[in-house]
């Protein structure tokens, strides 16, 4: 794990929106990279806006199949005035169905481990039920 995230700052270096937002001089030209949580609000003839963690901000380049309600996984340059210029785009369609299909398998296992075994609050074990 320590030689990927090693790896990944020395090759890969991205940075991050909120970062960049509060120092734009600073990171103006660098590469970065916005996750999931980026949901595409307007298109532009030029790009479009996204909105990441309360905060807007306008894309400039191809939306691509991406349309407004989308969240987005960009990977572009910032401006300091105020701007990404995009590089790569990954749309991640049907992403809130996909985190409910994945919840249904883990409430499974609560819900047979509680059914086999009891919890010994006092002890802090797992009793099997008999």
């Amino acid at each position: 794990m320590a030689a990927l995230l090693i790896y990944g700052y020395l090759f890969n270096p991205v940075g991050k929106l909120s970062k960049c937002l509060a120092d734009p001089e600073r990171c103006d030209g660098q590469l970065i990279g916005v996750g999931t949580e980026a949901k595409v609000v307007e298109l532009l003839p030029e790009g479009f806006i996204i909105q990441e963690l309360g905060q807007r901000i306008r894309v400039v380049g191809s939306p691509q199949k991406a349309s407004p309600g989308d969240y987005i996984r960009i990977r572009a340059v910032f401006h300091k005035e105020g701007y990404l210029e995009l590089d790569r785009l990954y749309v991640a369609k049907g992403r809130r169905a996909k985190i409910i299909v994945s919840i249904v398998p883990a409430l499974l296992v609560l819900f047979l481990l509680f059914r086999t075994y009891r919890v010994d609050w006092r002890q802090l074990l797992f009793r099997e039920r008999i």
